[in-house]
């Protein structure tokens, strides 16, 4: 009789329904053959969008991906295999084609196969060989997973299954490691992509496991002849740096295993912590650019101990990956701001002037010290005869001063003006000044106008200015 590596069977029936992968199969009693019937315990019930999806798979050809397309299989899901030609091998990246054309029929699988000119992707987009592959099986991947109407007519699952298994984890950990990494570069493969909409069933064996597994079942697999030489990291690490660790601790791969599952309960219990740093994080916008505080001191009455981790934490959440937005710290303050200074210049208010008759009965306005920015225009109404036209925009500059309302006359630097209220960096980057033709401050907009160009009795001309 056939074997069928039951044990096998049971730990990833087991890990799909913990990790909840993929909806249950069929009943919970599944025919593995005619001798014999397999008893998975455990297999909860739980919904995903689309549970009368076909399950696709990820198939390579290697050993890794010709298991999990049989143990799928035999745990009664409906599969559709998707296979990647590269085209990068010649008559090998052939035969591993026609392996998966051979296995899929043997085993009644659907199966879809899309070719690549990888090398000319590489060059158009200038990335290396590994990510230019990368990146074309997985815009494939999404875009079978994404679109029902696609040239196969297939109809829309809910995710990719794919071969990663124990050992691929734990060479990304040491990878990430020797890299520099945090928390979540320690943690391995994830089991459960839902950007992506990846799952990896195989997660929980090793790639021994696995190898007994095709063993015990009498199926082919083909090898990609570059696993073997040394000319990527993850081979290093493969090839050489886990045999040597293995020298020295036998046992390695399951001691790193059970770091990997340890700091996974870590990660999940730092990312629901770390989760504060929404409630600390200050959300800013002025004239169309927005930016995000973070006061440092309440960070460090939240997080004494851990105060670097969790700036670290921020600084890695907010910095932007096409480098648009850098993030800035300061003795007291972590902040977001534009990596182009040219957008302080583009993002400027705009000026609404309406001349009208002084009456005394109309108030003169004046706002107060704090900061009354807000998503309603700002105004102020200045004495017409004192102003020098034309007005003019500009940003503030070390040096500048203000005769401000209520101070007869006297000037201040505006950068005290800043320090008495408060202003962060940001805002000192986004506030505006209105001057006449000699140069004369009438007003830090949001802030303070000008003592000399008040309204007062005399007046006759009043000119209202509106900032928006």
């Amino acid at each position: 009789m056939r074997l069928i590596s039951q044990p096998i069977l049971q730990r990833v029936a087991d890990f799909i329904a913990r990790e909840q992968l993929l909806p249950p199969s069929n009943p919970r009693t599944l025919e593995l053959s005619n001798f014999q019937t397999f008893e998975l315990s455990n297999f909860q019930t739980f919904e995903l969008s689309n549970p009368s999806s076909p399950v696709f798979v990820g198939l390579s050809g290697g050993p890794d991906s010709v298991a999990l397309l049989h143990i799928l299989r035999t745990l009664g899901y409906a599969c559709h295999a998707l296979h990647c030609n590269f085209r990068l091998r010649g008559a090998e990246s052939e035969r591993d084609e026609q392996h998966c054309r051979q296995l899929c029929a043997s085993m009644g699988v659907p199966l879809t196969v899309r070719a690549f000119d990888t090398r000319a992707y590489m060059a158009e987009h200038h990335l290396s060989l590994e990510m230019a592959a990368r990146q074309l099986r997985y815009d494939w991947w999404h875009e079978v997973l994404s679109n029902p109407s696609n040239p196969s007519n297939l109809s829309n699952p809910n995710f990719l299954a794919l071969g990663h298994h124990q050992d691929d984890s734990l060479e990304t950990l040491l990878m990430n490691l020797m890299r520099g990494t945090g928390i979540h570069g320690l943690t391995g493969i994830v089991a459960r992509n839902e950007a992506r909409r990846v799952v990896r069933p195989l997660l929980c064996l090793s790639r021994q496991d696995i190898l007994d597994y095709l063993h015990d079942n009498g199926l082919t697999y083909v090898t990609d002849s570059t696993n073997a030489s040394d000319d990527t990291l993850r081979n290093q690490v493969r090839n050489q740096l886990l045999p040597l660790m293995e020298q020295m601790v036998p046992q390695v791969r399951q001691g790193i295993a059970l770091t990997i599952r340890h700091l996974q309960g870590t990660e999940w219990f730092a990312d629901r912590y770390l989760g504060l740093y929404d409630a600390l994080t200050q959300h800013h916008s002025q004239w169309g650019l927005s930016w995000d505080e973070l006061d440092i001191a309440e960070a460090t009455r939240q997080f004494p101990q851990h105060l670097d981790d969790f700036l670290h934490h921020w600084e890695q959440q907010h910095t932007s990956p096409t480098g648009a937005v850098r993030v800035v710290r300061t003795p007291r303050l972590i902040y977001t701001t534009p990596s182009d200074a040219a957008l302080f210049e583009q993002h400027r208010p705009q000026l609404h002037i309406q001349e009208e008759p002084f009456s005394p009965a109309v108030p003169t306005c004046q706002l107060s010290l704090a900061d009354t920015r807000s998503s309603s225009p700002l105004q102020n109404r200045f004495d017409a005869d004192t102003l020098t036209l034309p007005l003019t925009l500009r940003r503030w500059q070390q040096g500048d001063r203000i005769a401000p309302l209520g101070m007869k006359g006297h000037t201040k630097l505006v950068s005290d003006l800043f320090t008495d209220a408060h202003y962060t960096p940001m805002q000192k980057a986004t506030t505006w000044l209105l001057c006449d033709a000699t140069g004369s401050i009438l007003w830090v907009i949001g802030l303070r106008m000008s003592e000399l160009h008040k309204v007062t009795p005399a007046t006759r001309r009043v000119v209202t200015i509106r900032c928006v």
